[in-house]
């Protein structure tokens, strides 16, 4: 990949008139040239996270690998919160995101799989949101240390689910509720909250099955791989019990999600 046509200290004086709002000189690079080329690196990393040979991992599920350059606005918020991490050093203005039906280990496998491609630690690059989230969002996020930063998401489908539906919420709420505030009104701080326990609590559970129901599946395939016939009843039992369980939790927490995106979609409509 080629380097980043831009010194650091261009950057950083790109970011200051970024966060104030105030035109470049002629000596800066331009927002659109910079956002141009972080949007190519990220479509490039897209490109190569795709090409990956991701049906053994994933058992032939389908997967979705998509990557987007931060818009002026969401940069101008992010540098206003917080003056000291001037543009070079934010961690996603490149970013690409991974987005499978795949189980907490699945999910670990597909994270140290691109971390292996572009040679980087995982214990330096990798944030794990998935116990310790972010106002709700769970993810694992890994930070690639390329030409730039580029942040990839790893997320279940679930979990992107979720996230989809917080963001529209954030269109109605503020923004400000992606970064743990909430709003003053007792009854919109009371749905916030609800919609931070479906993830914490409600798809956390679901996940932690799902990866019940993996392990014991892949151990009793390998029972029957090996022609052990005498499956133990127990663990076929749980077996059962678990998918059925997940089955129908699966089932209705995505419909609540899609309906609540799509009453709060409605919501962001009306106050236009």
């Amino acid at each position: 990949m080629e380097a980043c046509p831009w010194g650091t200290n261009e950057l950083k004086r790109l970011s200051v008139h970024i966060r104030d709002s105030t035109p470049p000189g002629t000596n800066h690079p331009s927002y659109a040239d910079v956002m141009g080329w972080y949007n190519d690196l990220a479509a490039r990393v897209q490109q190569e996270i795709a090409g990956l040979n991701w049906p053994p991992l994933l058992l032939d599920r389908p997967f979705e690998v998509s990557s987007r350059a931060k818009t002026i606005d969401t940069l101008r918020q992010k540098l206003l919160r917080d003056p000291s991490t001037p543009l070079p050093s934010v961690q996603d203005i490149a970013g690409v995101r991974f987005e499978a039906e795949m189980s907490l280990d699945e999910q670990d496998a597909v994270v140290t799989a691109i971390c292996g491609m572009y040679n980087q630690d995982p214990s330096t690059v990798v944030r794990d949101m998935r116990t310790v989230d972010h106002s709700g969002y769970r993810a694992v996020h890994i930070w690639l240390r390329l030409p730039a930063r580029v942040e990839v998401q790893v997320r279940t489908h679930l979990q992107g689910l979720w996230a989809n539906t917080y963001e529209a919420a954030a269109d109605v709420f503020g923004r400000g509720i992606r970064y743990n505030e909430l709003p003053d009104d007792p009854e919109e701080r009371t749905t916030i909250a609800r919609l931070r326990e479906l993830s914490t609590n409600s798809i956390a559970s679901m996940e932690r099955d799902r990866n019940e129901i993996s392990t014991i599946d892949l151990t009793l395939g390998d029972l029957v791989r090996n022609g052990i016939t005498d499956i133990p009843e127990e663990d076929v039992r749980r077996l059962d019990e678990l998918r059925a369980r997940y089955k129908g939790n699966e089932e209705r927490l995505q419909t609540a999600l899609v309906q609540l995106r799509e009453f709060f979609s409605t919501l962001r409509d009306e106050k236009r």
